[in-house]
Parts: C-alpha cells; sequence; structure tokens
C-alpha cells in the first residue's frame, strides 16, 4: 500500500510538472476531470448494457432450447395418445391428444417469436435447421391429424395404414436428429454469447476500478493546485480589499462633496435669484410707482381741461398697473418671498389654493401639520417642483383631480404628485421636456431620487425622495 502510495504521489508530481510546462491551470484540470467523469458514466453505461444485452441473449437462447425440449414432449404426448387411442379405441384419449397439440402449436409459435428476437442474422445455421424442425414438426402434427380424423370416423383401418407408413417413421427420425442439431448450435452460439459477456464483465470491472482511480488522482491534483493559488492570492485579496475599503472611503467622501458642491450651486442660484427679485422689487417697483404717482397727479390737475388726454392717462395708468402685476409675478417666479415670511407649508398650500380656484381642481392634500425646520435650498426644490407639477397640470393635463402628498420621516422628504389628466408618453416627455430634466436635475444633484410614470390617458405621477437636510446658517439665502 505504502509503495502504491508512492508511486500515485510521483505521477501526481509529474502530471504537476508537465501542466506547469504548457501553461495548464486548476479551471482546465477542473474541466477534464468533470470531462473525464461524464465520459466514465458514459462509458460505464454503455459497457453494462452491452453486458445486459448479451444476457439478455443468453437468457434468450436457453428459452428457445427449453421451448425446443417443450415442443417434443409435447409431440410425444400426442404421439401416445394417438396410438392408444388406435390400440385400445378408448375415448380418454382425445383429452391429452388436443391438449398436447394445442400445447405444441403454442410452443412453435413462441419459437417463432424467440428466433425474431434473437435475430440470428449472423447464424443463418440455426434458422435453417429451426426451420427444417418446424416444417418436420407440421408434417408429423399433419399425420397425426389426418390418422385421428379417419379414427374419429370409426375408420380404424385407414388410420392404421396412415400411421404405419413409412413417412411416419422417416419424420419421428427426422425431428430427433434435427431438434439434436438445433440444441447443439445453440449450444454453440450461447457458449460463444456467455464467453463474449464474460469478457465485457472483466472489462467494466477493470474500468470500475481503473477509472474512479484516475478520476480522483485529477481532482487531488486540481485540489493541490487551488491550495497553492488560494495561498498565493491570500495576500493580493487582502490587499485589494484594503483598497477597495480606501476606494470606496474615497467615492462616498467626493460623492458627498459632490452633493454638497451642487447644493451649494444651487444655493447661489438662489441667492442670485433672490437678488434680483428685491431690485427689481425695489427698483423697478419704486420707478413703476413713481410713474403711477405722476401719472395720476396729471389725470388730477387735467381732468376739466384736456378730457381726451386724461383718458390717454387712464389707459397708461392701466398699463402701469399691469406692468406693477407683471413685475410682481417676475419677483414670485424668482425667489418665492413666503417661504422665508411664513414657511414651506404654508407657502405650498398658498400654490395649491390658487391652482384649486384657478383650474377648478379637485384636490387631495397630505401636509406635515408643523413647519419643517430644514435647509432653505432644499425647500425651494420642494416648492418648485410642486410648483412645476402643478403648472404642467394646468396646462397640459386638463386634469380635474389632483393630489400632493408630502411625507418625511428623520432623513428623506417624499413628494407624490399625481393627476387623472390626458397623460403622455415618458419616452417623447423625457427628450423633450425642459421642465422635467429641470426637475430631475434639481433632484439628482443633491443625490435625491426621482420618479415619473405616465401613459396616454393614464393620467401622470411624479415621485421624489430627497434628503432631509436641517438649516445651516451658510446654507441660508
Amino acid at each position: 500500500m505504502q509503495k502504491f502510495r508512492t508511486r500515485l504521489m510521483t505521477l501526481l508530481d509529474r502530471l504537476e510538472a508537465i501542466s506547469d510546462t504548457f501553461g495548464g491551470n486548476s479551471v482546465a484540470l477542473l474541466a477534464v476531470s468533470f470531462v473525464l467523469a461524464a465520459s466514465m458514466m458514459v462509458l460505464n453505461d454503455r459497457l453494462i448494457v452491452n453486458t445486459r444485452q448479451k444476457t439478455d441473449a443468453v437468457a434468450l437462447l436457453d428459452q428457445l432450447i427449453t421451448e425446443t425440449w417443450q415442443t417434443r414432449a409435447q409431440l410425444g404426448i400426442a404421439e401416445s395418445a394417438q396410438r392408444g387411442y388406435l390400440l385400445t379405441r378408448a375415448p380418454e384419449y382425445f383429452q391429452p391428444y388436443d391438449q398436447a397439440t394445442q400445447q405444441v402449436n403454442l410452443h412453435l409459435q413462441a419459437i417463432d417469436r424467440l428466433l425474431l428476437q434473437a435475430n440470428l442474422a449472423t447464424h443463418p445455421n440455426i434458422q435453417t435447421t429451426m426451420n427444417q424442425l418446424v416444417t418436420s414438426v407440421s408434417k408429423k402434427a399433419a399425420e397425426m391429424s389426418v390418422s385421428m380424423d379417419f379414427a374419429k370416423k370409426r375408420q380404424f383401418e385407414r388410420a392404421l395404414a396412415v400411421v404405419k407408413l413409412d413417412i411416419d417413421n422417416q419424420e419421428t427420425r427426422n425431428i430427433a436428429t434435427l431438434s439434436q442439431q438445433f440444441e447443439q448450435e445453440v449450444q454453440a452460439y450461447r457458449e460463444d454469447l456467455a464467453d463474449n459477456r464474460n469478457q465485457w464483465r472483466r472489462v467494466t470491472r477493470w474500468f470500475v476500478m481503473v477509472g474512479p482511480l484516475i478520476f480522483v488522482g485529477l481532482v487531488v491534483l486540481v485540489i493541490r493546485r487551488l491550495l497553492k493559488e488560494l495561498a498565493e492570492k491570500a495576500e493580493l485579496h487582502a490587499r485589494l480589499t484594503n483598497e477597495n475599503v480606501e476606494y470606496e472611503q474615497n467615492i462616498r467622501g467626493l460623492t458627498t462633496k459632490l452633493h454638497g458642491q451642487a447644493l451649494q450651486a444651487q444655493t447661489n442660484i438662489e441667492r442670485e435669484r433672490y437678488q434680483l427679485s428685491r431690485e427689481l422689487h425695489d427698483e423697478l417697483g419704486s420707478l413703476l410707482t413713481a410713474i403711477k404717482m405722476d401719472i395720476s397727479w396729471v389725470i388730477k390737475h387735467l381732468k376739466d381741461l384736456a378730457p381726451q388726454a386724461t383718458e390717454k392717462l387712464k389707459k397708461t395708468n392701466q398699463y402701469v398697473d399691469r406692468g406693477i402685476n407683471f413685475k410682481r409675478e417676475i419677483v414670485q417666479n424668482l425667489h418665492p418671498s413666503m417661504i422665508k415670511s411664513f414657511g414651506l407649508i404654508a407657502s405650498l398650500q398658498n400654490l395649491m389654493d390658487e391652482g384649486r380656484v384657478r383650474n377648478q381642481w379637485q384636490m387631495d392634500i397630505i401636509m406635515p401639520e408643523h413647519e419643517l425646520v430644514m435647509n432653505e435650498t432644499v425647500s425651494l426644490i420642494v416648492y418648485r417642483l410642486v410648483q412645476e407639477s402643478l403648472n404642467n397640470c394646468s396646462k397640459y393635463a386638463h386634469a380635474k383631480h389632483v393630489s400632493v402628498h408630502l411625507m418625511h420621516d428623520e432623513k428623506t422628504l417624499k413628494l407624490e404628485v399625481v393627476d387623472d389628466g390626458i397623460g403622455c408618453d415618458i419616452a417623447l416627455l423625457n427628450a423633450s421636456s425642459n421642465g422635467v430634466q429641470g426637475m430631475r436635475n434639481r433632484v439628482e444633484s443633491i443625490g435625491g431620487h426621482f420618479e415619473i410614470h405616465s401613459a396616454p390617458n393614464q393620467g401622470m405621477s411624479v415621485r421624489v425622495l430627497l434628503p432631509y437636510l436641517s438649516d445651516t446658517p451658510d446654507a441660508s439665502l
């Protein structure tokens, strides 16, 4: 056993050296092992099937010989019953005769079936002998049938004459000779099959013993290579793990920094919009108010002296009023002052009330009960998301029912705006709508999540998740 183990280890070392020389790897060896295992299974199955087939063939030949013996035995019983009746003329011989002749026919049919199953194309002499034997048995059965027919008709002399014919004795001798010849030929064929079967059994046993040893050897070789590769890669894996941790930390830091810069950029944009709105409100508002006051003074002093000019001035004053209102809308769009004065919830409520009155909407509104203490830039983003969504509902959707839900927890704000309008194709909307892209950019730039779902005649839903950022002094506008 120790000697065998030493030789096996030497063989494995040589195989490993050959594998290293030709650049083999564990995957290739494992693949070869599995291919070998599959081939062994297939070949083993074929060996077993072949052995079983030969065993079945041997059993079939044994059954064929048995059927031949039984045919001769039943033929002898029928002949004894025939001669007994002719000699004694006792009717009790009819039943054994009839039963024996029926059994002879059944055994002949079984022999025909077994010959077809045995497939004796390579041994035509067996088939020829059996055909001759069946012919002789048929002739003998016909002779007995003729003599019994005469006997049943009480023509005993004619029946005995048929029995005493030379053809009867000749067929009896012929049947004995052919039966012996058939048995010898079948027995010789059976012995050949048995020898062949035994050889296949020895091959199968050898293969069953040697195949697993080869497979186990390859598996052991694969395991040795795997252990070596694992040992070599352990340090590399640890180093890669440390590098991945460092890279992830850097990515998280850069992502946080990028979101902070994006938030600061939006804060700067809102600050500029706020300053521009203040300048428009202060400078342009003061100028328009002064113009309106001067026009009113002129109208007051010229209403009696120049009625036509007064009418023109009144129209001009109306234009100034429209300019003041337009200025107020621009200022409100640039920076909704209500957020700074009254907070996000009140500003959103005012925005939705105006939309409901203007568009005759039925609205489903869910808002926090208390004002949210959060970063003002995030508040402005939420306000503009609701404002843009309601504008889309008003201008394009032709909606009748609009729902606005704003919820939050300690880390996340969730906004959902749903309408029952005409809807649209999202693919076309994403490609052509600046408003939708603007909303998406505002949300995703600070680390939020933006979803929009719609289909023709199925309304539209906008869902947004934003980080709940608390108010910080450096982020105020």
